[in-house]
Order: structure tokens, then sequence, then C-alpha cells
């Protein structure tokens, strides 16, 4: 039996939270045979939406609630880059962080997703983390195979989306902080020249013989559920309300459409 943490990364969008994260804990935990805890990330959150949430958490699902004022011991780019340089756990083997306004649908209601990724990593030792986004054309770097596929099924790409991203904790750690993972003036959003989080595990990923792992024989639906501002874009709208209707339509498309 295997030990997962469940890290979503929140920050103040509380009535997309409450469709969202039961929806997503239920989806990649139930049903289950490995331990598993959820952590909810309160990033950079206004005071008040946290504490609407605290007499919440178990009607969310949620082990603990961490939050944290990002002014001191900040890191540079994306707000995001907090969460995730903040929250790299190593007490689990595993971790699987996703964001807010990410969708899940599981489509056969037996499978299960912890499992399927303890095999992963069993089975691909070269694999260090896997992710899952089945709307990545709409981002500004697509998704692209790195050679042939792991196993039928699987794919191993060239990127991963933080949208959803299992981790074998104990086997990429020492990659990401040689590459400055925890170091807080590695990232930046200087204009021509982006270096996020994405593009740091990207690049621990797909270099030195790692691989990173794209299930798309699984039964599970994983979007954005949010928008574009343009085309191509690396920005969503960020609007809770367009976010909301995203929502309902995925769940009437069972995850295949949502506008």
């Amino acid at each position: 039996m295997a030990r997962f943490t469940l890290a979503c990364a929140f920050h103040k969008t509380d009535r997309l939270l409450e469709l969202i994260l039961p929806q997503a804990i239920k989806a990649l935990t139930y049903p289950t045979r490995h331990e598993f805890e959820v952590v909810l990330v309160a990033d950079r959150s206004p005071e008040d939406v946290v504490a609407r949430l605290l007499p919440r958490l178990d009607e969310l699902g949620v082990d603990e609630l961490r939050y944290r004022r990002s002014e001191k011991h900040a890191y540079g780019g994306a707000p995001s880059n907090n969460f995730h340089a903040h929250n790299f756990e190593m007490k689990n083997p595993y971790l699987i962080s996703f964001t807010d306004d990410t969708f899940v649908w599981k489509t056969d209601p037996e499978f299960d997703v912890l499992d399927a990724l303890v095999r992963i990593f069993e089975d691909h030792p070269r694999v260090v983390m896997t992710t899952k986004v089945d709307d990545h054309e709409e981002w500004d770097r697509p998704l692209l195979d790195l050679g042939p596929q792991l196993e039928p099924g699987l794919r191993s790409v060239n990127r991963a989306v933080d949208q959803l991203i299992a981790y074998s904790t104990w086997r990429v750690e020492p990659t990401l902080r040689r590459f400055g993972g925890f170091e807080q003036d590695v990232f930046t959003s200087q204009h021509g020249f982006e270096y996020q989080w994405e593009n740091l595990v990207s690049h621990a990923g797909t270099t030195g013989g790692r691989a990173i792992a794209f299930p798309d024989g699984w039964p599970l639906r994983v979007r954005h559920c949010d928008l574009r501002l343009d085309p191509g874009s690396m920005h969503g709208t960020g609007d809770e309300e367009i976010k909301l209707k995203c929502f309902d339509r995925l769940v009437a498309t069972e995850g295949r459409e949502k506008d």
C-alpha cells in the first residue's frame, strides 16, 4: 500500500472550489486501496475567504488547510510558483498537485487512479512524474511525444502541465533541487523569457534519461475549467463566473466540452 499527498492550489474562487474539489477528490481516490491525505493550500488568499473555508473543511474533504502570505521568502515569476516550491513534500512517496480550477471526471467509476499511478512508477523506473490534461492544445506550448510510447496508451511527453501533476517525490526531488527548484530567484516572468515551475519540472523530467508519462488510455478526463483569453494564450480568463459556467458544461458533457 502506497501513501499519497493530494495538494490543491487555491487562491480566492471559493464558490468554484466547493464544486471542483469534492469532484476531483472523488475521481482521483474512490475507490482506492492506497492511503492519501488532502491538503488545501490557500496561497495569497484573502483572510476573509480563508475564514469562510475553515468550518467547511470536512464537507470539502480536506485534511489540512495551509495559509501562507507571500510577502516573505517569495519565489519569482508567476505567483503559482510559490504553491509548487513551498509545498513540494517529501513525507509521502507520491504527490499529486492540481489547481482549484481543474475539472476531473472518471468514466469508469471502479478505476483506481492511485493504483494506476503506482503501477506506472513501479513499471517504468525512468518516469519521475505523470501529467494529465486533455485540453493541452489550448496552451501556448502543447504536449508533444518524445519518442515511442512507454506502453500502449502511455505516452512519453515533452512537458508537465500544472493542472494535474503526479510526482514520485523521492525519485525527482534531488533533480528539482539541483536545477534550482527551491531557489527563490530561479523563476522569472520577464517578457520574452518566461521560466516558471512548469518549465523547470519539464526540464527535470525530460533530461538525463528521465521521462514524463501521459496516460492517454485512462478512463479519466482532465480539463482546465476556464477559457483562454486568446487562442493559444498561456492565460485563462480567471473570471469565476466564466469558470462556473465551464463547470456546468463539463458536468453536462462528462468532461468533453466546456463552452
